[in-house]
């Protein structure tokens, strides 16, 4: 068994069915620690993979440091990140959306090695975990991951993705910089899933859509681009739902 740090718990960040989490103090440096609750089981996170991806992150300037983790345990520790967590507003602005963008696009093109996010089997998982409520929208799910798949004959281009990029996982530092935090999703997907991972989170209209895919892509977006922009979008609000289904809780996000 792996002997972890000696930690002091400061405040309390969040508590949901899936984990805990602590802001904590370890040996004088701010750190923080997770504490997996049953719903992580039932979500079928892969936290043994979880420390290398967030070593491999925190290496490239993206996220915090792995301090500590235990997956057999379900304990986390890893750095805190000084600054401020960004909110929809934040996101919303156009310089803030372009700098969003243009983070995910260093995630992107980083070649970092991770497991494969199989959103087919995760569309599985989650609606055996809702029950026999979920058949319909699980149904819909699969169809609209075939469509991202599908249109105009594209192909999917898998990439290291963060795969959760919401408002509050934007951390931008006292001196300007912004990185991610909250990797247990991350792996290799389709960039499409993290530009609409983003924008449903964000809540953005069509246009600020179309600020965020100009500045990722360093040019306007097709009409094609933009439809299948929209083709991710449906199937992010899809699995949201069936991620809050499964894990009974109405009150936490994706």
């Amino acid at each position: 068994m792996k002997v972890a740090p000696q930690w002091e718990i400061r405040e309390s960040l969040a508590a949901t069915p899936v984990s805990q989490t602590w802001r904590v103090a370890v040996g004088g440096t701010l750190a923080v620690l997770r504490q997996d609750e049953p719903g992580a089981g039932r979500l079928g996170l892969n936290r043994v993979a979880e420390p290398d991806v967030i070593r491999a992150a925190a290496a490239a300037g993206l996220g915090p440091a792995c301090l500590f983790a235990d997956p057999a345990r379900g304990l986390l520790l890893t750095e805190w990140l000084p600054g401020r967590a960004w909110t929809e507003a934040d996101l919303r602005e156009p310089g803030n959306l372009s700098r969003a963008a243009a983070l995910l696009r260093r995630v992107h093109a980083t070649p970092l090695a991770g497991p494969v996010v199989d959103l087919g089997s995760a569309i599985d998982r989650y609606a055996a975990a809702a029950g026999s409520g979920s058949v319909d929208l699980a149904a819909t799910a699969r169809k609209q991951l075939v469509s991202v798949g599908a249109p105009l004959g594209a192909t999917l281009t898998l990439c290291f993705c963060h795969n959760d990029p919401t408002p509050g996982n934007f951390i931008a530092s006292p001196a300007g910089q912004l990185q991610l935090i909250d990797w247990e999703y991350a792996g290799l997907c389709h960039p499409g899933f993290d530009l609409a991972g983003l924008a449903v989170g964000a809540k953005l209209t069509g246009q600020q859509v179309a600020v965020l895919l100009t500045a990722y892509q360093g040019r306007p977006p097709t009409r094609a681009e933009f439809a299948r922009h929209g083709a991710w979008e449906a199937l992010c609000r899809s699995l949201a739902t069936l991620w809050t289904a499964a894990i009974g809780d109405h009150s936490v996000s994706i």
